[in-house]
């Protein structure tokens, strides 16, 4: 999402012109985000957004796009490519991969309310249920083997003090992840970054604030249900100031999902160690991008600590039932 690849009007107009998505008209460059290159296109049939990967693949795209796909049409309100006009999910541009989507009505989940998370929990809790007949698979691109192989490349890299909660917590998780328990927990196809800067909302600030889609799966693959619950309400329900979650929003977050997919009893138990590998993720993957950033125009990496207060808050904040224990 921010501005690698530079393309030019007029090889937007050409690009454009291998979708049926109408007449160019201009292009804008989206400035947030790390690791693709976005524009939204305007044309005379409509607004869409492009992206061209940096590090993807044409091996590893499909996976991405028919999830997308697949959630679009089981009903969840969600970006879905739009096939070319010869049928395929991607085109290119030079030699990377690219897409085009609807644009998204509505503006980004920045600004938080009972309402907003309220429907991000139900709607997280339906794309749960969808994947239930999605057949492709892949690991989590940012999980466990990742940490293990990333970890020490950026230990020299990153002050001292930071090491130790590192070391412990990387120990933790090979620990729990490991389990007979983390093993059994219901698992499938997930979106794994669901950021409210990934979501769109309508009616923002009113009583029928809602979510109206959500987009940027590229880091997507199959995890425990419950680790994608606790990635999104991580940042969706947390004080960024404190790293500590706002009970209002965390209620209305858990019941909303509650009432279209109820959690297990063995969710429940593991909810703790969801929420530290939720954490730590994000933890890892912004110490590498800051303290080994990649050029990029409008690159803003983003503040580490932010997750390693989340991470702190949760290897020790109360849990909305009892420890260790399902309902």
């Amino acid at each position: 999402m921010a501005v690698f690849t530079k393309i030019t009007p007029s090889e937007a107009a050409a690009l454009i012109g291998r979708w049926n998505a109408g007449r160019f008209e201009s292009l804008e460059p989206i400035a947030t985000g790390i690791e693709n290159t976005n524009y939204v296109i305007n044309t005379d049939a409509g607004r869409w957004v492009l992206t061209v990967f940096e590090k993807l693949t044409d091996e590893s795209l499909p996976f991405y796009l028919s999830l997308m796909e697949h959630l679009a049409q089981h009903g969840c309100r969600v970006a879905s490519p739009l096939r070319t006009v010869n049928g395929d999910l991607f085109e290119h541009f030079g030699s990377k991969p690219c897409i085009l989507c609807g644009y998204l009505p509505g503006e980004d989940g920045r600004r938080v309310s009972q309402k907003g998370c309220a429907s991000m929990g139900e709607t997280l809790a339906r794309m749960h249920l969808a994947v239930s007949d999605f057949r492709l698979s892949l690991d989590n691109p940012r999980g466990l083997v990742w940490w293990i192989k990333t970890i020490p490349v950026i230990l020299p890299r990153i002050p001292e003090s930071l090491r130790p909660d590192l070391a412990h917590e990387l120990q933790a998780q090979i620990a729990l992840q490991g389990s007979p328990d983390w093993k059994s927990l219901p698992a499938g196809a997930c979106h794994c970054d669901l950021f409210r800067n990934n979501a769109k909302l309508a009616d923002v600030g009113t009583a029928q604030e809602r979510v109206t889609g959500v987009f940027d799966f590229f880091f997507a693959g199959c995890v425990p249900f419950v680790y994608d619950l606790a990635v999104t309400m991580n940042d969706w329900c947390s004080d960024p100031a404190t790293g500590a979650f706002r009970p209002e929003l965390t209620s209305a977050f858990l019941s909303a999902y509650n009432a279209v997919r109820p959690l297990s009893g063995l969710e429940r138990k593991m909810w703790r160690g969801a929420l530290c590998a939720a954490a730590f993720r994000f933890w890892v993957s912004r110490l590498t991008d800051f303290y080994m950033p990649r050029e990029a125009e409008l690159l803003h990496p983003l503040d580490p600590e932010e997750f390693h207060r989340v991470l702190r808050d949760r290897q020790t904040c109360a849990l909305p039932w009892p420890e260790g224990e399902g309902l």
